[in-house]
């Protein structure tokens, strides 16, 4: 199966910064101003990579450092604040609106592998950063200024004594502010054999109140959209006909869940998911084995029914390169891994009335392969 691999690497950190908590970035400056930009973008070839913003003409920043900081990062979004997250390297950046790092913090506890591997990043009210450790079995808290506030044990979770957390975030539910994180359960790793779950934590007290099943398994990345979280759930790659796997709504008002689409209606399993308002979309991967062909799959969200499948879709790769998914200013922007003449495009599909996707002629191109995007805070 596919598990959860290598995204992208950011900028650099030199001097006594490169251990510290909180900080400020001494090398690899961002640009100062970032005229028009509509979304944050995180791109790596795996050796080398990039983050910046990128406007709708095209106009692009982008951040190199003296020092290179990783080849597996991910994007997070939170309390109206973007941080990229080194996973390797068990760091995490806090980006500023043209996507250049401002502040960097350390995400790593002891662990017999030596790294702790932080997958997301979330912001409760008081400022706190709460960070989802998949290798370590634990949530690291930190304040703001980067000291450690606690670590909340996961340990138990899972008969392996990893659950796998991949992804978190923090609502203010009508019970309070909860920390939702999801356990993919990867027992025997790396497979998806079993249910996977979401922990709601009380953010006040650090103290998990529930630990509710899933209707999906693996899920694979989270977006939030107010009280509702979006998963895509692949299961396993290489398996398109798992009846426990696809697109799945989870209420955090009530922590009440379901697939709203099964991956046997989309024709593959689902890489991610991006939803606004009446309009979402996924990424859709094909069940061929350390090849998983993508495709960009249209579904009515208050339905789940899909638009096309993989078979009919407005959008389809040879392999596993869709990659960064997001709604930006009302266009779909889809990411693809696949070089074109000048760069790695970004495709930006114009939404109707109706969610019916016309893709534009948009120039938008990045230097490496994308990861992730996000619209701009």
């Amino acid at each position: 199966m596919r598990t959860r691999g290598a995204l992208a690497f950011v900028t650099a950190c030199l001097g006594a910064l490169g251990a510290c908590g909180g900080g400020n970035p001494s090398g690899g400056a961002g640009p100062s101003s970032c005229p028009g930009a509509a979304a944050i973008w995180a791109a790596s070839d795996y050796s080398s990579s990039a983050v910046g913003s990128l406007s709708p003409s095209g106009a692009l920043t982008a951040v190199v450092g003296a020092v290179d900081l990783g080849a597996d990062p991910a994007l997070s979004v939170s309390g109206g604040r973007a941080f990229y997250v080194a996973r390797d390297l068990d760091a995490v950046f806090e980006l500023d609106g043209c996507g250049a790092p401002k502040q960097r913090f350390s995400a790593g506890i002891a662990t017999p592998s030596g790294s702790s591997d932080p997958y997301a990043v979330a912001v409760s009210s008081d400022g706190d950063l709460w960070i989802p450790l998949f290798l370590a079995a634990a949530v690291l808290v930190l304040h703001p200024d980067g000291s450690v506030t606690q670590t909340i044990d996961l340990s138990a979770y899972d008969s392996d004594g990893n659950p796998d957390a991949t992804d978190i975030a923090i609502v203010d539910t009508p019970a309070g502010e909860k920390a939702f994180v999801t356990l993919a359960r990867l027992n025997p790793y790396p497979q998806s054999v079993q249910p996977s779950w979401m922990l709601r934590i009380d953010v006040a007290t650090a103290r998990v109140e529930a630990e509710i099943v899933l209707a999906g398994r693996n899920p694979f990345s989270v977006k939030q959209a107010a009280s509702i979280l979006w998963l895509a759930d692949p299961g396993n790659f290489d398996d398109a006909t798992e009846s426990d796997a696809g697109i799945e709504r989870f209420d955090t008002s009530n922590s009440t869940t379901a697939l709203v689409t099964s991956e046997t209606q989309l024709g593959g399993s689902v890489a991610e998911v991006a939803v606004s308002g009446s309009c979402a979309a996924a990424i859709v991967a094909g069940p061929v084995t350390n090849v998983n062909p993508t495709a960009l799959v249209p579904f009515d969200p208050s339905t789940g029914t899909p638009e096309s499948t993989v078979s009919d879709s407005p959008l389809s790769t040879p392999g596993f390169d869709l990659e960064g998914l997001a709604w930006v200013n009302g266009d779909l922007w889809v990411g693809d891994r696949q070089r074109g003449a000048n760069g790695y495009p970004v495709h930006d599909f114009a939404a109707s009335a109706t969610c019916a996707l016309t893709e534009r002629s948009s120039g938008l191109v990045l230097p490496l392969p994308p990861i992730a995007m996000t619209p701009l805070l």
